[in-house]
């Protein structure tokens, strides 16, 4: 007697083989009582009855969870399955990695131009929101030097790159290098004529204090009542300052600070977008851009300091 599977209908000569068979091969299936019956079905009767009740098992990976309805399936799979995951975390690390790289990148660039779009002030047009009341205080302590100290705060400091208008590159010539507003590009100017620009430039700056004690409450609650005398005894005084000796002392150490600070300026122009379709000169600049109203050296002076 010959035993016929019912489902590829192979046929094996003992129930026993018939059996095996299923269990290998057909493992949703099972026999009972003789009787082969797939999926719960009616099938051909072998010998005996067959079963109503009926169990699908299935077979699960140890590394992936995966499941296969065959135990050979299973394991044939579960042999690889540890090299793929393995395979796949080494992917995910490296497209992590270059994810994380190009954020980095796309940063720095940002920066980066950013940082090539500084436009570097006029002398003479720093904004007063620029500095913090910690700085305008440190600068009127400085009293009769509070010119000097204006100039170091507002054109020579880390913190405001915009301000980075002016340097020299040695002490002993007759020019300063500036950037010219308009242009954004460097050009030269006589010391001595620079020199009336830059002194009115933080005078006008400390009567910009003044007038903000004067007609801005908040703010004049933050000057102490000394400090503000001493910003009035600058204003009271300021003829002072164009004396010829005072200008000097003023020029000599405008002139050491433009020099010892040349470094810091000159990288901050490394950083300046040149507005190439505008001329480096017209009509209202250089002479024009400085007002007649600081030329107060005579020609005397002009020899004497330089």
């Amino acid at each position: 007697m010959e035993f016929k599977c019912n489902t590829c209908n192979k046929l094996y000569k003992s129930y026993q083989s018939l059996w095996n068979h299923n269990k290998k091969f057909h493992n949703n299936s099972e026999v009972v009582g003789g009787t082969y019956d797939k999926k719960c079905g009616t099938s051909e009767v072998v010998s005996g009855t067959f079963g109503k009740n009926c169990t699908s098992k299935s077979y699960s990976c140890s590394k992936c969870n995966k499941k296969f309805n065959d135990r050979s399936n299973k394991s044939k799979h579960q042999k690889i399955c540890k090299k793929q995951i393995v395979e796949s975390k080494k992917l995910f690390i490296n497209n992590q990695s270059n994810t994380q790289n190009n954020i980095q990148n796309n940063i720095q660039n940002n920066i980066n131009n950013n940082q090539k779009n500084i436009i570097i002030n006029q002398i003479g047009r720093e904004p007063l929101s620029s500095l913090q009341i910690k700085d305008i205080l440190k600068i009127v302590n400085d009293g009769y030097n509070m010119p000097i100290s204006c100039i170091k705060k507002l054109n020579f400091s880390n913190e405001l790159p915009e301000n980075h208008s002016f340097c020299t590159t040695t002490l002993e010539g007759k020019h300063f290098t500036r950037i010219n507003h308009k242009t954004q590009k460097p050009e030269k100017i006589n010391k001595v004529d620079f020199i009336n620009e830059i002194l009115e430039s933080s005078l006008r700056f400390i009567n910009n204090i003044s007038l903000m004690i004067e007609f801005d409450e908040d703010f004049n609650k933050k000057i102490p009542e000394d400090f503000q005398n001493k910003i009035k005894e600058i204003m009271d005084n300021q003829h002072k300052f164009h004396e010829y000796r005072n200008k000097r002392a003023f020029f000599n150490s405008i002139n050491d600070m433009s020099y010892n600070f040349k470094d810091l300026i000159l990288d901050t122009w490394k950083l300046i977008q040149p507005r190439e379709n505008e001329p480096i000169c017209d009509e209202n600049s250089d002479e024009l851009l400085i007002d007649e109203n600081f030329n107060y050296m005579s020609s005397d002076d002009e020899d004497n300091i330089v």
